[in-house]
């Protein structure tokens, strides 16, 4: 059974974990440790951080059972809708809410928090419970203080994080074109050359 951590805690090892050195992205990164700090010290069923990308927010760490979705587009589902809108959204009941995307037939209710800094939205961190209505004042300011220092940190020490993102989603974008249908842009088809304008001849007219 967990051992639910004050908040005070938490922050505290979320500062740590911020300021080590930073190890590889795919293993070991201040975002794994955080969405490990915020899983093993508090009540959540699932913690992941998504940054964006594009025209999307990637999955880039997280803690809990594997989710199926890697990505959402900004503006689909909650953790797309946050991060457009760049506001945070409380969900009490799943079932009840029209914009849920389900991930897993355990969650009940979800908060989604913004990662962002002077109107930049970075990412969101997505957060989920087994059990409804489980996101109170506490979890709440928890949630958007984290995220604040997730935001500072990603645009200081951590930018690679986010550039990292940005290329990984380039670089899946053909595979992706491929996948519905559509060519990528390196192999569009080029647009028809238009001749080069011809040098006006003494005595012809040349329109304005």
């Amino acid at each position: 059974m967990k051992r639910i951590r004050p908040p005070r805690e938490v922050l505290a090892a979320l500062d740590r974990a911020l300021a080590a050195k930073a190890g590889p992205v795919q293993a070991g990164s201040p975002l794994d440790k955080a969405v490990e700090i915020l899983y093993r010290q508090r009540h959540y069923f699932w913690v992941g951080i998504y940054l964006v990308a594009g025209d999307r927010v990637v999955r880039q760490a997280f803690r809990g059972p594997v989710p199926p979705c890697h990505s959402f587009a900004l503006g689909k589902g909650n953790v797309g809708t946050v991060g457009e809108s760049g506001f945070m959204k409380v969900i009490p009941d799943v079932s009840a809410d029209p914009t849920y995307s389900m991930c897993f037939l355990e969650t009940k209710s979800e908060i989604v928090v913004p990662i962002k800094i002077v109107g930049r939205i970075l990412g969101v961190i997505d957060v989920e419970s087994d059990r409804p209505d489980a996101f109170g004042p506490l979890d709440r300011i928890l949630l958007k203080t984290v995220a604040a220092r997730l935001a500072r940190f990603l645009t200081s020490t951590g930018k690679r994080y986010v550039r990292k993102a940005k290329e990984a989603a380039a670089e899946a974008q053909p595979a992706a074109q491929a996948e519905r249908g559509r060519p990528p842009a390196s192999e569009k088809p080029a647009a028809a050359s238009v001749p080069a304008p011809r040098r006006a001849a003494a005595g012809d007219q040349v329109r304005p």
